[in-house]
């Protein structure tokens, strides 16, 4: 009876346009909500183009009392002095910015060697122990770093790592948040897939090589990308742990705002940008099914 109701009601004029009116009003503030979370990086785009006196013009009230900050859309006399700048005249970017490739390399690599076994041993060897583990697991990917820093210090400067990018990769090569990922996976596997397998083969490890990892491979993807966003924008660990500025990533050598550097910082930021926004624009159908997969199933 009240699917009969509902029909009849959602068949009306009235309530047709009430519909398309409210979908067009949450289309409007999603357009919107979405255009100013990208503005920035186009003003980004925009002063990475624009020249160092028009820049020094829309910020001078960056460096004196009573000026003003603005800025255009578009600038009047666009140019790539910034980039050509950076690019040949700026050997200290190069370098930092292969820290940068070398330490999320690093720490993925061993990220994927270490979670996702772990992620299977969690789903496939259930009980108390595992469960108490998989709880601590849980509590510590809820902890910042700046509550485990000083016993990572602790433990990094015993092992003699300090001030090496070892420091840096080690801590992060276990974090807990691919774990954690990956496992939602693997137990996401119909159990009649696993004994279908059992037939053919009494291998535990060809059960996981074969069936495991193909079948969580969404997951793995999506824990690596995340992975890379979260390494790449690394701050306070470097901060902490090195101290040779030759070590830097690229997250600690962007110099301080002054007269004369300004267009050099948009092309600096926007050159350690690029590189994210298109691996994000690649992955971001894996990065949606695995942050899918973490919602329950019912």
């Amino acid at each position: 009876m009240k699917q009969s109701v509902w029909k009849a009601v959602s068949k009306e004029p009235w309530y047709k346009l009430k519909s398309m009116i409210l979908k067009g009003i949450s289309h409007s503030v999603l357009g919107i909500m979405c255009i100013l979370s990208c503005f920035p990086v186009f003003l980004l785009a925009v002063g990475a183009l624009a020249g160092e006196r028009e820049l020094m013009v829309y910020l001078q009230g960056l460096f004196g009392e009573g000026g003003r900050v603005s800025f255009v859309l578009f600038p009047s006399f666009p140019t790539l002095k910034g980039f050509l700048n950076l690019l040949l005249d700026t050997p200290e970017f190069y370098a930092a910015f292969w820290n940068s490739v070398k330490i999320t390399a690093c720490i993925l690599a061993g990220q994927l060697l270490v979670s996702v076994p772990a992620a299977w041993g969690f789903s496939r060897w259930q009980g108390k122990l595992s469960g108490l583990l998989f709880y601590i697991y849980t509590i510590l990917m809820l902890l910042p770093f700046q509550v485990t820093m000083l016993s990572n210090y602790v433990v990094i400067k015993r092992l003699g790592l300090l001030d090496t990018q070892a420091a840096v990769i080690l801590p992060a090569v276990f974090a807990t948040f691919p774990v954690f990922l990956i496992y939602r996976y693997f137990i996401g596997i119909p159990k009649e897939i696993y004994e279908a397998f059992s037939l053919e083969s009494s291998s535990k490890f060809r059960l996981f090589w074969h069936i495991g990892i193909p079948m969580a491979m969404p997951g793995i993807k999506a824990a690596l990308l995340l992975g890379v966003i979260e390494c790449w924008n690394m701050v306070e660990q470097p901060l902490l742990f090195l101290k040779t500025p030759a070590l830097w990533p690229h997250s600690l050598c962007l110099p301080e705002i002054h007269q004369g550097n300004v267009q050099y910082i948009f092309a600096f930021s926007l050159a350690v940008l690029a590189p994210m926004c298109l691996l994000m624009f690649w992955g971001q159908e894996e990065i949606r099914e695995g942050i899918g997969a973490m919602a329950p199933k019912e």
